[in-house]
């Protein structure tokens, strides 16, 4: 089977079998499923989208200009197109994406509001610009051939001029950028929508970016060329910014209810509320005599009487390796801790002596239940990685529901 080039970029973003062996339809491992007990899953995640709501008012109120919502990375773990779908319905101002494949997941998923692929871009792929009115952020002499395709579809291709000034990472150095910016400005086919940069987020050295950066824009703009949106601050910058925000925010983590640092966790300045929960089902419920072992390499033994659980989820589902001994879980709303050895595809509990829990009773690893709550931060200590990671290694493939509670409104 000939796959035209869009194609081959959702699959191999997709990363899955099912697309090649179904003819040319795309099938997408993210199902928007409702709350209900027709919806039986062994190991899923829930959004509480609302909670995004709330977040991104929050945000709104806070910084008081235009927000480009960060939803790389399958949308920080939580699903490219559940996120991208909703921010849409819900008026944002643009999303952020670093991968051409993404943009083009969304804009086949219905999403009409604007798009901007961060990431890099090859030149074959211009088209699909032109064709699905994606913007593309550049930084090399590359522009002058998007500039020729534009104009063979007889259109404008939108781009955010990035800068480097620092991070040494993606972007033009801001000591060349004056001129590469006018030669941008001179191409018919290129429309400049913004210019940006990326913070190093050390809040010294930030302040020298910022001022190689706003120096570039004012030279600029006194040659009359309009730059479009200036946009440099991330879901940390949004707190060491003020009182100037420039045009556009592109809060990430934020927008997902957690905090970019452990100070800015601590303050709560904005009343976050997480977007996601893991849960599973308790496979097996089994008693252990003194002596008895669980898991490979005898990983626990039981020193008495004891009673444990199987969940069937593990590593492979992104959940932490090295939570056992330190981590718990929540069913019913109380806590057990785990035990043996993440594996795969299982990780084990024990249960109190005299519990009545059963096969089938819903398991809390990330998330709320009665009074008690798990949140991401828990699981970054328990693995001693960042929230982000916990987040972004969640398994693409878990089936997400989205719930319906209006606890974010």
């Amino acid at each position: 089977m000939q796959l035209s080039r869009r194609e081959f970029l959702i699959a191999s973003s997709l990363g899955i079998p099912t697309y090649f062996s179904k003819g040319k339809s795309v099938h997408v491992p993210f199902s928007v499923q409702k709350q209900g007990k027709e919806q039986i899953h062994e190991t899923w995640i829930e959004l509480d989208l609302p909670n995004m709501a709330w977040n991104l008012k929050k945000i709104k109120q806070h910084v008081r200009v235009p927000v480009m919502a960060v939803i790389k990375a399958n949308a920080y773990g939580h699903g490219l197109l559940e996120v991208g779908r909703f921010l849409d319905k819900s008026g944002i101002d643009a999303l952020m994406v670093c991968k051409l494949s993404e943009a083009l997941q969304l804009r086949e998923s219905g999403v009409r509001c604007p798009i901007l692929n961060f990431g890099p871009l090859f030149v074959e792929d211009a088209d699909l610009l032109a064709k699905h009115g994606i913007s593309q952020s550049i930084f090399t002499d590359d522009v002058q051939i998007l500039s020729q395709k534009a104009l063979k579809w007889g259109q404008k291709i939108t781009v955010h001029i990035h800068i480097d000034t620092g991070m040494g990472r993606m972007g033009i150095p801001y000591h060349k950028a004056e001129a590469y910016i006018e030669k941008v400005a001179s191409l018919d086919g290129i429309r400049i929508k913004g210019i940006s940069t990326t913070l190093t987020e050390d809040p010294e050295f930030d302040k020298v970016q910022m001022e190689r950066f706003l120096s570039l824009c004012q030279k600029s703009e006194q040659k009359g060329i309009r730059t479009g949106l200036k946009h440099a601050y991330s879901s940390a910058g949004i707190f060491t910014a003020g009182p100037s925000f420039l045009d556009m925010v592109r809060p990430g983590i934020l927008l997902y209810g957690y905090y970019p640092n452990q100070t800015t966790q601590q303050e709560d300045l904005l009343s976050l509320k997480p977007v996601l929960q893991l849960k599973s089902r308790v496979a097996a419920v089994k008693i252990l005599r003194p002596g008895d072992s669980v898991s490979y390499h005898q990983a626990y033994k039981a020193k008495t009487r004891e009673k444990m659980a199987v969940i069937p989820i593990g590593y492979s589902d992104g959940y932490p390796l090295q939570a056992v001994g330190k981590g718990w879980v929540l069913i019913k709303g109380q806590k057990y801790p785990l035990i043996g050895d993440i594996t795969a595809n299982h990780l084990e509990i024990r249960l109190d002596l005299d519990s009545l829990i059963s096969v089938g009773e819903e398991v809390v690893l990330l998330g709320s239940q009665g009074q008690k709550e798990i949140t991401a931060n828990h699981l970054s200590e328990w693995e001693g990685i960042s929230t982000y990671k916990i987040l972004l290694r969640l398994n693409p493939l878990l089936p997400r529901r989205i719930l319906e509670s209006n606890s974010g409104l």
